[in-house]
């Protein structure tokens, strides 16, 4: 079988006296998009953010197409980080830079590209993420699916592999959080990347999800694929569901 490209194994991590995850194994296959459920404080943005070396693992393990990122000193950190993008829950654009900016600056940091080539591939993902002729403006100027939308692009500039989506529908309209959810599904199949994307948000996970698993108190309590969840007896999970608008007929 495979390696998943990215993997979770028997992770553990503590804030304090706050057990948050207590040995979470988990992993996601190739080109696949997992969507990790839970509640408020389940854990869901910490799990994630071991991916590219934002939090540490107390114990455990985290690999990246193979390689364990808590052995990695910053120049392996920041290789992963090509690897792999993430969308931050609140978009975390800089507020003093222009869209042109916020999108061109991995480019400008990370690569020996010619400001021509630069301009042309933020040019290229703005377009990917259907926006146009917003280069000039900043983000004050934004509304809240605008700003997604620029970090989205932002956080596929450099072509990664893999993209981490920290709940990328919060605070959004259903207008909006179809659009968003739509761009994600397409960006999948348009760039066969690996994503997993941690929600709370049932629409949006049965909308973007092959795989789906839900974290309650640290612990992995079901992983399989959306038609499993829908059939699944795991008692935490149907009540998670149903609370979120979904019932099985």
């Amino acid at each position: 079988m495979e390696q998943p490209f990215i993997q979770f194994r028997d992770l553990h991590k503590s804030f304090g006296e706050k057990q948050v995850l207590r040995g979470v194994d988990l992993g996601v296959p190739r080109g696949q998009t997992l969507v990790v459920l839970g509640g408020s404080g389940s854990g869901k943005s910490v799990l994630i953010k071991h991916t590219i070396g934002l939090h540490l693992p107390d114990s455990g393990e985290v690999l990246v197409d193979g390689v364990s990122v808590g052995e990695q000193d910053e120049a392996g950190l920041r290789a992963t980080r090509k690897k792999v993008g993430m969308l931050f829950q609140g978009g975390a654009l800089f507020d003093s830079m222009s869209v042109f900016d916020n999108v061109a600056y991995a480019l400008v940091e990370h690569t020996d590209m010619t400001s021509d080539a630069v301009a042309d591939r933020v040019t290229e993902v703005l377009g990917m993420v259907e926006l146009e002729n917003v280069e000039h403006l900043m983000p004050a100027d934004l509304s809240g699916g605008m700003r997604k939308r620029v970090a989205l692009a932002r956080a596929i500039a450099l072509a990664p592999r893999g993209l981490l989506y920290d709940e990328p529908t919060t605070g959004l309209d259903p207008i909006t959080s179809n659009a968003i959810n739509r761009l994600i599904r397409g960006l999948q199949s348009r760039l066969g990347v690996t994503s997993i994307v941690v929600t709370h948000d049932i629409q949006s996970a049965l909308m973007v999800g092959d795989r789906m698993a839900f974290l309650h108190e640290g612990r992995i309590r079901f992983d399989g694929t959306v038609d499993e969840a829908k059939r699944s007896e795991e008692p935490l999970l149907r009540d998670f569901l149903q609370g979120g608008g979904y019932a099985q007929a």
